[in-house]
């Protein structure tokens, strides 16, 4: 079964490329060595990468990173997970989301993804199970 864990942003980026990009040169310059592989193509509001820990291969299962950018690109996602606000995510402008699946999920990939996106674009957390209180977590 699949883990799904959501980052509402404000980033100003145009294109999910040059948003992944970005996302991606952060985490290379703040910690261990990843190995992956970019999934697509995609439309210019869409990227996606297969990521993991590691040198020539990855010391747990690969993860999904996936960027939408766009306001209107991502207005569904913001009104299901905030009907009324409350968190003042809507209006945000990029939607990154981390999947996980396999016996053995790499979980300081995750933590590293999850600071680089506060710290690249104020990211409020989300997920299925706990909503916004997962950042308490």
């Amino acid at each position: 079964m699949a883990y799904r864990l959501s980052f509402f942003c404000r980033s100003g980026e145009e294109r999910g490329d040059e948003a992944l990009d970005r996302l991606l040169d952060y985490l290379l310059e703040s910690g261990a060595r990843l190995v992956g592989e970019w999934l697509g193509p995609f439309e210019d509001s869409v990227a996606a990468f297969r990521l993991g820990t590691g040198i020539d291969r990855p010391v747990a299962d690969l993860l999904t990173l996936e960027v939408h950018v766009g306001v209107a690109e991502i207005a569904a996602s913001v009104i299901a997970a905030s009907t009324d606000d409350e968190r003042g995510i809507w209006g945000c402008d990029l939607l990154a989301t981390v999947t996980l699946s396999g016996d053995n999920p790499d979980w300081a990939l995750v933590h590293r993804i999850w600071a680089a996106v506060v710290s690249l674009w104020r990211a409020v957390p989300w997920d299925e199970s706990s909503g916004f209180e997962i950042a308490a977590i």
